[in-house]
């Protein structure tokens, strides 16, 4: 019963990615999409009666943010837009090159939260799409979460002939560190363009076990632009703090008790 429920959980997140194994896309939603155009897509789904699926946009912030309840899980739709003072550095260095600040935008990431499953089963559901994970995020266990039971193979005794060649053994001693995420980066660079994308799973500790209920997707490519960005950003906005300073220097204010006093 309870493996049923997880695949009734996760099945309409996994059949939205199964065209997008290299991730170069959450679904058919490729990375850079415009925040209008995933949002009329959600209102005419969820507008169209012929449909049979639950389609009903909880949260919008134009640019930013788009938060949809789709068949009872939650996604997530994150969108970038480049700030202005970057738009300024860019043109700074380059005028040629001069950008429409209004159409500098699209996704970039997509968090999925859905009712908390076992850790394990999701993991091994990202396996059989993806291969292994690339990394484990690892802290130490403070939450007594126990190693996973084990089945030990033991010699058999003439008498015991009928007995079973293996058993179960549930080892109660806990591990000294548990993944609080399991990272998969699905990225490829060829001639400096970067494509492809990274997976999160993040777990959380309930009751001595691990379960999931929050995954996040993002674009290689555009998470590198917003980095570079955010350093350009940053960076500028320090220079024109060091350059006011350099060239407009502060009068303090001196008090008149304490001006020095006239011979």
């Amino acid at each position: 019963m309870r493996l049923q429920v997880f695949f009734i959980i996760l099945f309409p997140l996994f059949s939205l990615l199964a065209q997008s194994t290299n991730l170069n896309s959450f679904g058919d939603t490729p990375w850079g999409e415009s925040f209008k155009s995933v949002r009329d897509k959600f209102e005419s789904l969820a507008r169209n009666p012929n449909t049979r699926e639950n389609v009903t946009i909880l949260n919008e912030v134009k640019n930013k943010l788009l938060v949809i309840k789709r068949n009872n899980v939650i996604y997530i739709y994150r969108f970038y837009k480049e700030p202005k003072e970057v738009t300024e550095v860019k043109v700074s260095k380059d005028p040629e090159k001069k950008q429409d600040h209004k159409s500098v935008s699209g996704l970039f990431s997509v968090g999925v939260v859905f009712s908390p499953v076992e850790s394990k089963r999701a993991k091994d559901t990202l396996l059989q799409k993806y291969g292994n994970p690339s990394r484990e995020y690892l802290v130490d266990n403070l939450f007594g979460i126990l190693k996973e039971e084990e089945t030990i193979k033991k010699e058999k005794k003439p008498e015991e002939e009928n007995e079973p060649e293996e058993v179960e053994l549930d080892k109660k001693d806990s591990i000294a560190k548990i993944p609080a995420a399991y990272i998969w980066n699905l990225t490829n660079e060829t001639e400096g363009k970067v494509d492809g994308g990274y997976i999160i799973q993040w777990n959380e500790p309930y009751q001595k076990k691990l379960y999931t209920k929050r995954m996040d997707y993002f674009s290689a490519e555009l998470s590198k632009i917003i980095n570079l960005d955010y350093k350009e950003y940053f960076s500028n906005r320090e220079s024109k703090i060091i350059f006011d300073l350099l060239t407009t220097p502060p009068s303090l204010q001196v008090e008149k008790d304490s001006q020095p006093s006239k011979n």
